[in-house]
């Protein structure tokens, strides 16, 4: 059996067996996490537990307290398949396995958006593996195109932009045709204020994929952005240049 997960006509199954599914209540910003098993029956919901408690998500009576978070097992059968939404008031659905987390938009190699995720056991051959290589090797694990692009988003949040695109250059020379990566890598050169280069990746982005819609509203408002710095500029400056 494998995890699939399916979301605007785009299918990922993974090589999971267990897995736990993560994400930040969106408005007491407090993390939930649960243990999933993925049987022949469905998915099977091990534990839950939150740490802390709040409005709207009060744990249940049987809840223990342990190193600061509510463990319970919740009385459930095994589901058929479970729809993930996205409201955009919190951060994203995390699906970790292996000791590896990564977003449902890494996961589905696309912004996830507002768009629903369904997950679901399947027969489906594993298109990856969730988690850096095989925990039963003792070989170091090769960075891939995904993990690159992960490394790359890390060092934009640290604001390390020029180490956020030699990683977003890995992942591209990893996966070429995966307008997620130009897209990032756009993001991380309008950081620091390489308009032109981040406007040329924006638009290579939606060149690759008409449909990436945060990709297509970058490269307006930067367009529009550069046409007018360019209108502001001074008439001697603007000379100068031609």
């Amino acid at each position: 059996m494998s995890l699939c997960l399916a979301s605007a006509g785009v299918v990922k199954s993974l090589s999971v067996a267990a897995f736990m599914l993560a994400w930040t209540h969106s408005i007491e910003k407090i993390e939930w996490q649960e243990d999933w098993r993925v049987t022949s029956r469905g998915l099977e919901l091990v534990e839950a537990r939150v740490k802390g408690s709040g409005a709207g998500m009060e744990p249940p009576p049987e809840a223990r307290l342990k190193d600061g978070w509510f463990h319970w097992k919740p009385e459930l059968a095994p589901l058929p398949e479970i729809a993930l939404g996205n409201s955009g008031l919190a951060g994203e659905w995390r699906i970790c396995a292996n000791g590896v987390c990564r977003t449902l938009s890494d996961l589905l190699g696309r912004p996830a958006g507002a768009d629903v995720a369904l997950m679901r056991a399947c027969d489906l051959p594993a298109t990856e593996r969730l988690g850096a290589g095989d925990a039963t090797s003792n070989e170091p694990a090769v960075l891939d195109a995904a993990s690159y692009n992960r490394r790359g988003q890390q060092h934009a949040l640290d604001k390390a932009y020029d180490d956020a695109i030699a990683a977003y250059n890995e992942a591209i020379r990893l996966q070429p045709l995966s307008a997620p990566f130009y897209l990032n890598r756009g993001m991380a050169y309008q950081a620091k204020g390489d308009r032109p280069r981040a406007l040329a990746d924006f638009t290579h982005a939606v060149r690759l994929d008409p449909a990436l819609e945060i990709a297509l509203a970058h490269r307006k408002a930067l367009a529009l952005e550069i046409e007018q710095l360019g209108a502001r500029m001074p008439l001697s400056q603007k000379s100068a240049t031609k």
